[in-house]
């Protein structure tokens, strides 16, 4: 459940961050959720191959671990696009202020 609350605020800011790059917000949202399910699936399936079904907490560790890391990896790829560009900014090229 705290996930959820979790992944709801992280939304929340990568539609703000990608508003600000002039992209959708909505997009990006939805990327950041599928995203988050695959990367906590695939880190659990790959921890109980690791671990074993017997350790369980560390397979949920490390399926958190996967999920939080997809949150880091798509801010650092939005932060690197450019922001968007404003018609006011480009009409005053050049002029005096």
């Amino acid at each position: 459940m705290l996930e959820i609350v979790i992944l709801y605020f992280l939304t929340k800011k990568i539609g703000v961050l990608a508003a600000t790059k002039g992209l959708s917000a909505g997009r990006w949202k939805l990327n950041l959720i599928m995203a988050w399910i695959v990367a906590e699936l695939l880190g659990a399936f790959i921890a109980v191959i690791i671990f074993g079904k017997d350790n369980l907490f560390s397979a949920l560790l490390i399926a958190l671990a996967s999920a939080v890391s997809t949150y880091f990896i798509i801010v650092n790829y939005l932060t690197k696009m450019p922001d968007a560009i404003d018609d006011e900014d480009v009409n005053n090229i050049g002029r005096e202020q």
